[in-house]
Order: C-alpha cells, then structure tokens, then sequence
C-alpha cells in the first residue's frame, strides 16, 4: 500500500514538509530492483527488437530504456535539457512561455487537480504554477511523478515556497502507480489534468503509446478530464540526431551511464562502459531516433536473477548493438491516429515559434464514435447505439436553453421540441410495423412526431406529407420520458441480437435505418444549433485553440489533381428489401437507403478537380471582388458584436459560438449549391458531378479509409495545413453538380419500409453531396455510395465544394 514519507529537514536547515507518496511495488509494473532484474535478463536473452540497416532488417538484444532513470541518470538528463543542440526543452518552454495563460484559462478550474508524468526538474512547469496564480485558481493540487525521490525533493521544495497558494504532493513510482492512486484517491468528481511533458511519449513506440492513452483515458480520467501532452514534430533528420548526439557528449554519458545502472540494479560488475560505445541513429522513414551499445569485442556478459537464484550467461559478438532508446517524432496524421486509438477529443494544439513542436490537448469526451473503415457490421450494436445516445443527449440536454424548446432557429424546420419526439416516435412506429406489436405510451405521439416539414425553398407552401402540427406541443420532460421507454424497447432487441437469437431481416434492417435516421437528425440539429444565438456550447467539449489555428498567412492556391485516361467505376449496393421476408436467402452484406441501390457502373472522362475544398480565405477574397453582395454572404456566418457597420467582423459559427474568420483561413467555407455555382463560374470551372466526385473518394479511400475530420473528431471544420492535400471524407459535405433523380430504367426501386426518403425529392430543385462533416457518424460518412442531398438554395447544411474542369 501507498508510504507517506515522514517529514525531513533539507540541508539549508528549511523544513522539508513536502508529502511523497512511495507507491513503488504498489503495482505489478513497478520499477522495483527485482522487476528491472527480469527485464533485463528477459531482454538481453532475446534478439526481439528490429534493426534496418540499408534495407536489411536483423534481430538484435535491447535493454530497457528504464535503466537510464537513474538518480545520476536524471540528473544527467536535466544537463541534456540545458545542451542548445537538444532543442526540445527550449521549444517547449517557449510554448508554455507564450501560451500558458491561455492553456490554464481553459483547462483549470477551483479545486483542479494537476498529475505530471515524470516530472523531473520542473523546470516548464513553473510557466503553468505561475498562470494559475496569476489567474488566482483557488484550491488546486500539483501531483507530481517521479523515480527518483531526492529529484521529487529538490524540485517540489523550492515551488511550495514560489506559489504558496498551491498545495503540491510528490507521488514516487512508475506511471502505472500514479495512475492507479489517483484512481483510488481523487473524488470522480474532481477535474483532473495530465502533463507529460518533454515528448517522453516517443520512448514508446507508436502501438505502445497509444494503449497508454487509452489506459489512462479509460482508467485514470473521468469525462471532461484533459491530458496536456508534448510531442516532438518529425524535423529535419540532422536537427534530430544532432540534438541526440550532441557535441558536448552529455547524451553520450547519459545512455552509458545506463551500463552503470544496469550494474548497481544486479549488485554486479555485470557491464564494464570501456568496451561499448554510443550508437545514435535517425530512422527517417520510422519517424525515430534510435540508441543503441555497441560492444567493442566479443565478451561473455553474466546476469544473476535474484529472484529465480539461477544464472545466464550472454555472449556479444564484436561489433553487436543493443537496444535501449526509441525516440519516436510524430507528423500531424501520426498524432490524430494515436488520438483516435487512445478515443480522445483532440482540442488542438500550441506551437513554438520555429514550428518543431506542439503541446497538444487531449479530452475524455461523453462520447465517441469508432472508425470501422468498410469493416462496421451489418447492424449497429448496443455499444455503437449507446454512443449515439450519449451524443443525441449531449446535444439536446446541454445545448438548447430550457426556454428555447419551442424556437425555431431556421424557418424551414420545426422548432427543437419536434426533433426531440421525432427521434423516438420514428424507431417506435418502424419497431411497431416491424414487429406487429403496439406502440408506445402515448400512442397519440406518431401522429404528431412522426414526419418533420421540408417546404420548397421557391414557395414554402409546397410541402411533402408530414405529421400534423398540434396547438400545443407536449412538455419537454414527458418527450424526454417517452425517449427512454423507447431506447428500453430497443435494447431488448439488442439484448436478443447479442445473444444468439435470430431476427427477421426486416427488423435487422430498420434497427439499422433507425440508428442513421437519428445521426442524420443529430447533425440536421446542430447546424439548426449554430444559426441561434443563443446556443450553450457542448458539455464537456472545450472550445477548439485558437491562438495555433493558421491566420495572417496567404493560402496556397489549390492543386489540381489530373485524371487525364477514361476510366469506369462502380458503385451503389446489392441490398434488395424485397427479400427481408424471404428467411431462405442470406443476409445482405451491408443495409443502405433506396438511392444507393443497385450496383451501377459509370463511366469517367478525362477531369481535373482541386486537392481540397474552398477556404474561407479564398472566399473573402471572391466576395472582396464581387463588392460583398448579400447574396454571397454565407449563412454560415455571423457578425461579431460590436457591430462596425463600415467594416464588420465576420465570423464563422460554430457550436461555441462565432469565431472571427481572420482566425480561420484554412477553413473550408460552407456555402449553399447556389453560391458555390457563382463561385465556381468566376473562376471558369465548375462544380464536380457525381460521379467525378466520387471516383475522387473511391481513389483516396482507397488508401485512407478513416482519414478526415468525422464522426465528432473535431467540432468545427478545420481545414488542412498548407501544401496538403484535403481528406475526401470529413470537415465537411461536398457539393456536387449532379441532380438528385433515380429512376425505375436505372434500378432505382422505392423502399418499402421508408417510402418517401428519395423519391419525394426528385424534383429537380436538389443536389447531391458526398462525404460528410465533422458532425457525420462514421457508418455513414465510410460508406461510399451514400447519398445526401439538399435544395441547391438552402444555405445551412454543414456543406462546402472544389472546383473541377473537363481535360
């Protein structure tokens, strides 16, 4: 169980009243002597570690790179810290230099609690203690994480003095122990920030380092928790072995001093230093700095496990290297995949002025929806259902202010109390059918919720068939109610499905119609959301940074991507509803909507299309030539108050509220069909048709299935990074010039179970999208022949265009 050392007196005579924790042999992944013994032995024994060398790949021994954290061996370390060719601790201090303050305003609160992983000299993270003074943050803890309990000591003795107003605990032990006491010491309730600081990160390779996120999310966070995180970028390769190989030779004794340790951990002469040497190597194409002992002659290295009272022998061949050092760099998409394995929200990131490295924000969100590629099943599970719901509930629960139910933020929607009952009340009427059973109570509520209003742009009072509109919409908390009996009735099913038990087709199908109706509806919801303005932001969902977001720099015109032989391709599905009823053919091996079916082949001329999607940059400079027409002014936007009437500022509107476009140059810019049409005719091109677009998506998803900002990622579009190019998935929808129009003479065939989703559109006023946004559920957003489509008019869908011309 966890130690509280007793209080000492330092060698100035001060009282050393700093509490330290030894959680050392707390867990099984300690660093205990005895721990370390069988590592080593277990690592030297094996030739398990991969080393290229001029594209030969050969097996050779490692010694954990624990065995370098020794006290000398910190102590060395913080000398490398202050060596002008290791350029990651001054890259990072210039981050929280410059942007300290604004990490703390968004990130603590009275009563917050800071872990730091590996704490060491603390030197950076005096920046963080001076803002929360400076900002007066009231009752916060500072836990500090080491090995060494003279470094927790010697660093935490002189920060208690500098800000009294913070209390500080040293916790000594591994990672692993720190995790799990502050699982078992702080309240759930408290909110809790990790640091780990000086791209320690990358001495786990990227598999490694993306379980320990997803530990430390699942196991050490609580929701709305963050995790402040320093990654080295993957800079020049004579900039990154030079800052690990220095001139002065410091990091040369810091890795033979591991020798040293390796020999006081045996109580042994095991290693004599004199017959190896320091090998530092860049591996370009691995994104890592390797280190490694190469030993100087052939010698017999003699290891006594302790614990097991036996003894081995291992024999090094002159010239042998060992393992002990990876120093992993990570490139923008290397980060947002360790992101996504570890299921955290990515808030975004700092920078350094020389743009080497980030100090990222991570956050344990409500919610998150898992990437399947083409692989998601044929039917939603309870867990994916689960997710969804926390999202619909994070959504409706804590952004519309209680008064606002009855508001209508577009005028061609119905107010939000509709949505609210129209997402159970249309499950219940497809289980109901499905099933041949009753409703549920109140069965009054289909008539009233169970078709929203879609009214022609052109004149409002041409309208589909929808649900009459009672004087009086029921009260809030009764729709609530009536949401969860609905959900209970669908977990049974699910229950049923999870165990075993066969369901007919036509229920497997509408559990999975039911399922993209409601993440259709959650993002139809939200940019109603983001039109009010008085929309609360997302619980638990910190606004993106903004100080690292491109601004004030020229946007590189896009490329044009060629295509210049005819080719064909094919798309849609093979999933006919005729068959439901029929229990002797097989399962479909994927569901989809009516205008996805059937299979069809295309034919594609020779085209170019650009690289990425519009930007609001290249918008302001097309509304800068068209004298900024009223017209042209994206309903996406807003106007920042105080209104300037001689120059506005104009915003982009998001779920946390308006964002100034000067801040936001990189975003691709959500327009209507209509206004992206103009666009595209000023600059003689037009806009991709859909097969054009889509034979774009089938080339790139084809290499990168789950790349792109969706399935909640990020709540806002954030555009790429100068010189790349655009995802074809994500940020968002993506315009095309194609017409939404199925016919019988190409197959289309009109659903059975949901009649009026396509075929009440085909009249010509409405175009087809491809893609997704941000907002847009993985099962929808990867699978590539879904249709989205909308009037060539409508202004607010989470929807923006490239520009494409015939070769």
């Amino acid at each position: 169980m966890p130690v509280l050392s007793k209080q000492t007196r330092s060698d100035s005579g001060m009282a050393d009243n700093i509490p330290i924790v030894d959680l050392r042999g707390a867990t099984p992944s300690s660093n205990t002597g005895s721990n370390l013994q069988s590592s080593i032995i277990q690592s030297l024994s094996n030739k398990n570690v991969v080393f290229r060398h001029k594209g030969v790949d050969t097996l050779v021994r490692s010694i954990p790179t624990m065995v370098l954290y020794d006290d000398k061996g910190l102590e060395i370390f913080d000398q490398i810290t202050y060596v002008e060719d290791y350029y990651l601790t001054e890259a990072e201090i210039d981050v929280l230099r410059s942007h300290a303050e604004e990490c703390v305003s968004k990130i603590v609160q009275d009563g917050s609690v800071f872990v730091e992983l590996g704490c060491g000299s603390m030197r950076k993270t005096k920046y963080i203690l001076s803002a929360i003074e400076r900002q007066k943050k009231r009752n916060v803890t500072y836990y500090a994480v080491d090995l060494s309990e003279s470094s927790l000591r010697e660093s935490l003795g002189p920060l208690t003095l500098a800000f009294s107003t913070i209390n500080f605990v040293g916790l000594l032990g591994c990672y692993e122990d720190s995790i799990q006491y502050i699982r078992n010491t702080i309240p759930s309730t408290t909110p809790k920030t990790y640091l780990w600081l000086g791209s320690s990160i990358g001495n786990l390779n990227r598999t490694e380092a993306a379980a320990f996120l997803r530990h430390i999310c699942d196991d050490g966070m609580q929701i709305g928790d963050t995790f402040l995180c320093g990654i080295d970028r993957r800079n020049e390769p004579q900039k990154i072995a030079l800052a690990y190989n220095d001139t002065k030779g410091v990091t040369r004794e810091f890795i033979l001093n591991g020798l040293d340790h390796v020999n006081a951990i045996f109580g042994a002469h095991v290693f004599d230093r004199s017959a190896f040497e320091y090998v530092s190597i860049y591996n370009q194409v691995e994104g890592r700095h390797e280190a490694y002992y190469r030993s100087l002659k052939k010698q017999v290295i003699g290891l006594r496990d302790n614990s097991a009272a036996s003894n081995f022998n291992v024999i090094l061949e002159e010239g042998e290297l060992i393992n002990v050092e990876y120093s992993y760099k990570y490139a923008r998409e290397e980060v947002d995949e360790l992101v996504e394995q570890g299921r955290f929200y990515n808030v975004g990131k700092w920078t350094d002025a020389k743009e080497m490295y980030d100090l990222h924000l991570f956050q344990k969100p409500p919610f998150f929806f898992e990437k399947h590629g083409s692989n998601a099943p044929l039917v939603p599970t309870t867990l994916e259902w689960e997710e969804l719901w926390k999202a619909w509930d994070t959504v409706t629960l804590t952004m519309i202010p209680s008064s606002e139910h009855h508001l209508r933020p577009i005028a061609l929607r119905h107010p939000y109390i509709f949505y609210l009952g129209h997402i159970p009340a249309f499950l219940d009427i497809q289980l109901t059918r499905a099933l041949n059973t009753n409703f549920t109570q109140p069965e009054h509520y289909p008539r009233i919720f169970e078709r929203g209003i879609d009214p022609d742009m052109d004149d409002p009072t041409i309208c589909h068939p929808h649900s009459e509109v009672p004087d009086e919409w029921p009260p809030v908390e009764q729709v609530q109610a009536y949401k969860e009996r609905v959900r209970e009735r669908l977990r049974g099913l699910l229950q049923k499905i999870e165990k075993g038990e066969k369901l007919d087709k036509r229920v497997l199908r509408v559990i999975w119609m039911c399922y993209e109706h409601e993440a259709m509806h959650l993002e139809t919801l939200l940019y109603m959301l983001v039109q009010a303005p008085t929309t609360l932001p997302p619980h638990h969902f910190l606004p993106p940074i903004m100080s690292t977001l491109p601004s004030h720099k020229p946007t590189e015109p896009a490329r044009m991507l060629s295509f210049t032989e005819s080719d064909t391709i094919q798309t849609g599905i093979y999933d006919p509803e005729s068959q439901d009823k029929d229990g002797s053919t097989p399962l479909p091996s994927v569901f989809g909507w009516d205008n996805e079916k059937p299979v069809r082949n295309y034919s594609v001329k020779p085209f170019e299309i650009q690289n990425r999607m519009v930007t609001t940059a290249e918008w302001i400079e097309f509304l800068d030539s068209m004298d900024w027409a009223e017209d042209l002014i994206p309903a996406s936007w807003g106007i920042a108050e105080p209104v300037n009437p001689d120059r506005p500022t104009y915003c982009t509107k998001t779920p946390f509220g308006l964002i100034p476009t000067d801040w936001t140059p990189q975003y691709p810019v959500a327009v209507s069909n209509d206004q992206a049409l103009k666009y595209a005719n000023i600059k003689g091109m037009r806009l991709p048709t859909e097969v054009e677009l889509r034979y774009l998506r089938l080339k790139e998803m084809s290499t990168h299935k789950s790349r792109g900002n969706y399935g909640f990622r990020s709540w806002v579009a954030k555009g790429v990074e100068e010189g790349q190019d655009g995802p074809v998935n994500g940020d968002l929808w993506e315009w095309t010039g194609t017409v939404l129009d199925r016919s019988e003479e190409d197959g289309y065939i009109k659903s059975e179970v949901y009649p009026g989703y396509s075929s009440d559109f085909f009249d010509g006023k409405h175009n087809i999208l491809l893609g997704g946004s941000w907002a847009t559920v993985p099962r929808i957003a990867e699978r590539e022949s879904f249709v989205n489509w909308y009037q060539r008019g409508y202004p607010y869908v989470f929807a923006g265009f490239r520009l494409a011309r015939n070769l």
